[in-house]
């Protein structure tokens, strides 16, 4: 499974449909606040002191080092009126919830898509070699093999006895690797069983030799496939008696 994120069957993003009540709300403000007419968000208070001039003020140095007056100093006789001050403390409230809104849509949107270590397989591919029906198999087909080791001459006899080894090896069914030739899928079968691995190099390399070179073949290469064989078979039949 890989991680996908799902939208609801409206097909928009959850953080719109959130969206939708605050920007009722707000509209209603506003609507609300323009039937009734201007408002003041300042009103001035009763009574406010007066402000000393610059002549009766003490020489005392200003707090800024501008000298500019403070804020206090310019709202010291204004109070906030009351629809003001609400209206103010409305749109404060929203910001605030419109930050939250942002932070937890954030969170969500950084969750769905966290880092997640990929899954494990169910099915963990790998090579199943059945080397007892592969030597049951040459076992039952050794003389076919010393016969066509026989037929004509040593390249041709040597030539049809690894045919002989790849067939036997196809009827088992196992498929080869990518890039991998008949003869190469024989010989690595062949070298899984459990017998003395020298024969079978021994056959292996009097096919490459047979097959892919020009030079004059005599009968000892014959008899070296044929000794090959003999001790492959050999190995096998005292496999069988061992496990029987």
């Amino acid at each position: 499974m890989t991680g996908t994120t799902r939208w609801p069957r409206a097909g928009r993003p959850p953080h719109l449909s959130l969206l939708v009540p605050a920007a009722v709300v707000g509209s209603v403000v506003l609507v609300w606040a323009a039937s009734t007419g201007p408002v003041r968000l300042f009103s001035p208070t009763s009574g406010a002191p007066v402000r000393p001039s610059a002549r009766d003020a003490p020489a005392i140095a200003p707090r800024g080092s501008t000298g500019l007056p403070t804020y206090r100093d310019l709202f010291a006789g204004v109070r906030p009126s009351w629809n003001g001050a609400w209206i103010g403390q409305l749109l404060l409230y929203m910001l605030a919830a419109g930050l939250v809104l942002a932070v937890l849509l954030c969170l969500r949107l950084l969750w769905a898509h966290r880092w997640r270590p990929p899954q494990r397989p169910l099915d963990v591919e790998f090579d199943v070699l059945p080397e007892a029906h592969l030597a049951e198999a040459l076992e039952s087909d050794a003389d076919a093999q010393l016969d066509a080791v026989e037929q004509g001459g040593p390249r041709d006899g040597i030539v049809a006895c690894w045919l002989r080894l790849e067939q036997i090896v196809a009827s088992l069914g196992m498929p080869p690797r990518p890039s991998e030739t008949a003869a190469e899928l024989a010989a690595r079968l062949l070298s899984t069983l459990d017998v003395d691995p020298r024969p079978v190099a021994a056959l292996a390399r009097l096919y490459g030799e047979a097959r892919f070179s020009e030079h004059q073949m005599g009968e000892d290469a014959r008899t070296a496939a044929r000794s090959a064989l003999h001790l492959l078979h050999a190995d096998l039949r005292s496999q069988h008696e061992g496990v029987s």
